[in-house]
């Protein structure tokens, strides 16, 4: 056919307009969409030659070459694929005849966010145009003897010739970059990185050209020497998509290198999560549990997620939208071979297919969990202790999963520092205990000579110990296991005793009130607007005060910690029990108004250390200790 020049369709102006000013936040995702491109014509060839034998394709030469030009300012893009015919040409490039077109221009328009895209509605071609200002593709179909040569630059129109093709079947893109680039495409270093960050797993080996200088041999004069050049070329891409391959054929070795490589962690991961989802969703998966917790885990501005690749090719870092936010810690990548991106990340939020992934994923992450607890359990408990609390937050936030993250908790009681579960907590329950008991703090070892849990002690109740902020959420969130509340020791409504031993405190108490009227008065008037009541206790044994909770109210240390989130909330009254069996308060009730008021903040201040909340005045506290050991 004569050389002809034609008009593009309307769409694809306006896709092309868009492509060079607007589309993509980064222009060197053209090399990755035109190599995506290559490597799914040379998949259709291997599968299309099947039934082709007339063609004898070689699979085993199957590449994607790339050619600089620093010279020239050009860079080729060499496929050995299926090629096209003139018809598939003017099919795929000159127009979209597919429909939803114009809806997804509208989208392009209005979003507020760069999108990142690969082969959505045939646009990856496209964005050739954002760094070239002239592209000449040149074609050839299996098959076929006569190759098809495009050429545009961009400017509402193209070219059609008919010209073979030397190479024979596959494609050959040529780009003419623009003058005003930012980056220089032409060289070396630039086009590895590129290939390296994009398309490091595309499994056809991706050959860089390199003109390397040589020196002619046979003469002897060194300053006469003339040079030469040759061409070589460089296999830039590792093709290594280890989550591709069966995990029985894949060495320690070989993950722990993989994990380096995505993670830049220089130690060795605590375990690898390997596998493949089929059905609606098909994926695969590779996750890593690191051994230590990333330096800036904590960061305000940390970014996690795995990595996100469509049929190899690498779209994403940190795509938070596959695992929930309690699994952040694991590093890792899913690789989607039929997940559709759209326009901007807010869609791919709302995707059913990317919440479908999320879904699989935390299904598979738990249920591995569980079988590491269950058959390496001294390794489990020591990522426990590294992320556990980080865990533990999905029993707040992830209704769905809830009583699966329950299970794979671990708590310590204040008199056994090994970890145990909760049904192995239960199971360990004495017959009389009603409640699973628990204690909440900063500190382990404080929590351990606590003087209220002597009581528990005696009876034999194990008690858990909750050191992490997020406990907190997390007794409130589980409430229940098993018919058994959660109560912590602090509970106003606590109730540990047999019916005989509350009939013989009852009594007991209901003489002393009498006895120790004065003393509650004093406490009552004098710390009125601190305390919601002060009474006589039926827990106390060695301690003369401690403070306890209204069963609705939130705890001394869940106000503590809201205020060092900045979330200041306003401050409880509290009840505070006073054990009339202690010395100090059989002394108090002999004392004058004066000093029983003196005695009463240095006892409320007792309390307050003994809860682990800071006292209102250190001043005022040490002076009235002062006028305490005055008296004496």
């Amino acid at each position: 056919m004569a050389k002809e020049t034609k008009q593009f369709q309307a769409e694809v102006q306006k896709i092309l307009d868009l492509m060079i000013h607007s589309l993509y936040s980064q222009k060197e995702i053209f090399l990755r969409e035109l190599i995506s491109n290559s490597s799914d014509a040379i998949d259709k060839l291997r599968f299309e030659s099947l039934s082709h034998p007339e063609w004898n394709v070689d699979t085993s030469q199957f590449k994607i070459q790339l050619v600089p030009d620093v010279q020239q300012k050009t860079l080729k893009i060499i496929d050995n694929g299926i090629g096209m015919d003139l018809e598939e040409v003017e099919a795929n490039i000159g127009t979209i005849a597919r429909s939803g077109t114009g809806a997804f221009i509208e989208q392009m328009q209005e979003a507020k966010d760069r999108p990142e895209l690969i082969g959505q509605f045939g646009v990856g071609f496209y964005s050739s145009f954002m760094v070239a200002s002239k592209v000449v593709l040149h074609t050839q179909k299996a098959g076929e003897t006569m190759g098809v040569v495009w050429s545009s630059t961009g400017d509402g129109t193209y070219t059609l010739d008919s010209v073979p093709r030397a190479e024979g079947t596959g494609t050959t893109i040529t780009l003419h970059f623009k003058d005003d680039l930012d980056q220089d495409f032409t060289t070396e270093w630039v086009l590895k990185a590129i290939v390296k960050k994009y398309s490091d797993f595309i499994s056809f080996p991706i050959e860089l050209q390199k003109i390397v200088e040589v020196e002619k041999e046979g003469e002897e004069n060194e300053e006469k020497k003339e040079k030469e050049f040759k061409t070589e070329w460089e296999v830039i891409n590792s093709q290594k998509a280890l989550w591709l391959r069966s995990p029985k054929d894949i060495k320690d070795e070989e993950y722990n290198e993989f994990y380096r490589h995505i993670s830049h962690d220089w130690t060795d991961p605590r375990k690898n999560i390997h596998f493949k989802a089929e059905g609606t969703q098909e994926f695969s998966a590779l996750f890593y549990v690191p051994s230590q917790l990333p330096l800036d885990f904590q960061m305000r501005d940390s970014k996690w997620g795995p990595q996100l690749f469509v049929k190899r090719v690498f779209i994403m870092d940190h795509c938070e939208e596959l695992i929930p936010t309690y699994f952040r810690f694991v590093k890792g990548l899913v690789d989607s071979s039929d997940l559709s991106l759209n326009v901007s990340r807010e869609i791919l939020q709302q995707d059913r297919q990317v919440q479908g992934i999320q879904k699989a994923v935390t299904s598979k992450l738990l249920s591995r969990f569980k079988e590491w607890m269950s058959k390496e359990r001294e390794d489990y408990e020591g990522m426990w202790k590294t992320f556990g609390p980080i865990l533990k937050e999905g029993i707040h936030a992830d209704h769905a999963n809830k009583y699966k993250l329950i299970e794979l908790s671990l708590f310590r009681t204040v008199d056994d520092e090994k970890w145990t579960s909760l049904a192995e907590y239960v199971d360990s329950m004495k017959d009389d205990q009603k409640s699973i008991f628990y204690i909440s703090g900063d500190r382990y070892e404080e929590l351990q000579n606590n003087p209220l849990l002597e009581r528990f002690k005696q009876k034999g109740f194990k008690v858990l110990a909750l050191t992490d902020p997020i406990d907190e959420w997390v007794t409130t969130a589980i409430n229940k296991y098993k018919d058994f509340e959660f109560q912590s020791i602090l509970d106003e409504n606590l109730d540990i005793d047999t019916e005989e031993e509350k009939k013989k405190k009852e009594e007991k108490l209901k003489k002393a009130e009498e006895e120790f009227a004065p003393v509650l008065e004093t406490f009552k008037t004098k710390l009125k607007e601190r305390l919601k009541d002060a009474r006589l206790s039926k827990r106390l044994t060695t301690t003369p005060v401690c403070l306890v909770t209204s069963t609705q109210d939130p705890t001394a240390r869940m106000e503590r910690i809201m205020g060092a989130l900045g979330q200041e909330v306003p401050k409880t009254k509290r009840i505070l029990e006073i054990n009339p069996d202690h010395k100090v308060i059989q002394k108090m009730k002999d004392l004058s108004e004066e000093q029983k008021e003196v005695w009463a903040r240095v006892l409320f201040s007792q309390a307050l250390l003994q809860e682990g909340s800071p006292v209102d005045s250190p001043v005022d506290l040490s002076q009235d200790i002062a006028k305490m050991m005055e008296q004496f």
